[in-house]
C-alpha cells in the first residue's frame, strides 16, 4: 500500500513584509510620476525594484512531502514559484527528535552541515533530524505534524523520537 502525505508550513504576511510591498508600490508611483525629472525618476526606480526582490525573501512557506519512505521538500516563495530543496529516505535517518531534547544533545558524531527547512518566526515545534545514510551527512531542522512524524515512524520507528 502507497503512503502519500503533503504538508504545508505556511506563515503570515509580516509587518516587514507589508511595509516592503507597500513600499514597492509607493516608489513605483513616485517613478511614474517623476518621469520628466530623470534623477528622481532613477531613484524611485531602483528602490522600488529593490523592494520588489526584497520582499520575495520575506514570505516563503515550505511543503514537506512523504512518499513511500521518502521525504521532498520545496520552497515555495510568495505562494507563487516552488523550487525543491531537499529530499531523502527515511531509512537513512538515525534520529528524528525534538530540537530541545536530550536525543540530540547526546547525539555522538553529528553532522556539521544543517539545513533549516521552515519559516522564521514559527511557533511550531521544531524537530531535527540526523540523516547520515546515502551520500551525504547532514541535518534537517523542521517543522512536521502529528500525521508526518507517525509515517516517519511506520518505516523507520527507531529512529523517531516524539517526546
Amino acid at each position: 500500500m502507497d503512503n502519500f502525505y503533503e504538508q504545508l508550513v505556511s506563515t503570515q504576511k509580516s509587518t516587514a513584509y507589508k511595509i516592503v510591498n507597500a513600499a514597492f508600490y509607493v516608489f513605483a508611483g513616485l517613478a511614474l510620476v517623476t518621469l520628466a525629472a530623470i534623477p528622481i525618476f532613477i531613484g524611485c526606480l531602483l528602490l522600488a525594484l529593490a523592494a520588489f526582490f526584497g520582499k520575495k525573501a520575506l514570505y516563503v512557506e515550505f511543503e514537506y512531502a512523504f512518499t513511500n519512505g521518502e521525504i521532498d521538500v520545496d520552497r515555495i516563495v510568495e505562494a507563487k514559484k516552488r523550487k525543491r530543496l531537499l529530499t531523502f529516505n527515511i531509512k537513512n535517518v538515525e534520529l528524528i527528535a525534538p530540537e530541545d531534547s536530550y536525543y540530540v544533545k547526546d547525539f555522538s558524531n553529528k553532522p556539521s552541515k544543517t539545513v533549516t527547512l521552515f519559516p522564521g518566526g514559527t511557533d511550531k515545534k521544531v524537530y531535527t533530524a540526523m540523516v547520515t545514510g546515502g551520500n551525504e551527512r547532514f541535518q534537517v531542522r523542521f517543522t512536521p505534524d502529528e500525521e508526518l512524524l507517525n509515517l516517519c515512524y511506520k518505516y523507520n520507528p527507531r529512529a523517531v523520537k516524539k517526546s
